[in-house]
């Protein structure tokens, strides 16, 4: 009775369009089950694809090129160190003191591929692969001869990265003290072919470590390379900086860390202001706009 009661209120077009939503809802709910279905076969496959593969050799496992040449060039550019820090153990100090000697060693030895536009006009000095001293050349040549006159005993350098500026910096300063000691810090250990140079070379490492591990200790030269921030350079300085006979810093120019709050260049303004009327102050800095840079607190001690 309810049916044809029903049947005899409601139009036939409405009837027809109720009935048609009922069936295209139920065809919506079994492509939604479906749908369900196929995401957990694939979920499955993955899954047994993963506990497959795992077990396959790191030799086996396909590398993209670029990783492949970089390894390559790594291999080639470790090697060339060695070469290039054995020839300056076996230079005479007269030949270390040249500035035009020294500064060929660096270009034989090498600064990383970075592919950083302002390294344009020292791109005879880039190696193929990230290893070698992240430093200006010539501003690197400059300051080792500044510490070289200085016969440094002692040599602290906090934010090693991957130690190519310490391998460098130690086979140089090592030729003019018999008793030199290079110190290196850094939060994680990353020294590239420390076996091999730590054999040859008086270098010890403090990793993981920072400044605070050594704060209140006097080292001939200390160099702060770390932690880029305002707060983080002048830590490392009023932990160990300011107790050192040199104290030199990396990046005074560098202003792409201006908003960590201020960055070096922010710190550096500040202390060579505050020391400038009691200590010797340097800028070492070879590039037209604002990038590395080396500057220098010297407390004549």
């Amino acid at each position: 009775m309810f049916y044809t009661s029903f049947t005899q209120i409601v139009p036939k077009s409405l009837r027809a369009f109720l009935r048609d939503r009922d069936t295209a809802f139920q065809k919506l709910i079994i492509s939604y089950e479906n749908l369900k279905l196929e995401h957990e076969n694939l979920k499955l496959f993955y899954q047994k694809f993963e506990s497959e593969n795992q077990y396959l050799s790191s030799e086996k496992k396909v590398e993209n090129i670029p990783d492949i040449m970089n390894k390559k060039a790594l291999e080639y550019d470790l090697e060339k160190g060695r070469i290039v820090i054995e020839s300056i153990l076996s230079s005479s100090k007269e030949e270390l003191k040249n500035r035009e000697f020294l500064l060929e060693k660096i270009k034989d030895y090498g600064c990383p591929y970075q592919g950083w536009s302002l390294y344009s006009p020292y791109q005879q000095y880039v190696n193929a692969s990230d290893y070698g001293s992240i430093q200006i050349p010539t501003e690197l040549v400059d300051f080792l001869i500044y510490c070289i006159h200085k016969k440094p005993l002692s040599f602290l350098e906090i934010g090693v990265m991957y130690g190519g500026f310490s391998a460098l910096c130690c086979a140089v300063l090592s030729k003019f003290n018999n008793n030199f000691k290079y110190t290196c810090v850094d939060i994680e250990d990353n020294f590239r072919d420390w076996e091999y140079f730590s054999s040859i070379l008086p270098l010890e490492k403090a990793i993981p470590a920072t400044s605070a591990d050594f704060i209140g200790s006097e080292f001939d030269v200390v160099y702060i390379d770390a932690d880029h921030s305002y707060h983080g350079m002048k830590r490392d300085f009023l932990n160990v900086g300011r107790y050192g006979k040199v104290c030199a810093f990396h990046d005074i120019n560098a202003a792409e860390y201006d908003h960590l709050d201020g960055g070096t260049r922010r710190c550096w303004n500040e202390l060579k202001l505050s020391y400038c009327q009691s200590a010797s102050i340097l800028e070492i800095s070879h590039i037209a706009e604002e990038w590395m840079g080396i500057g220098i607190i010297d407390f004549n001690k």
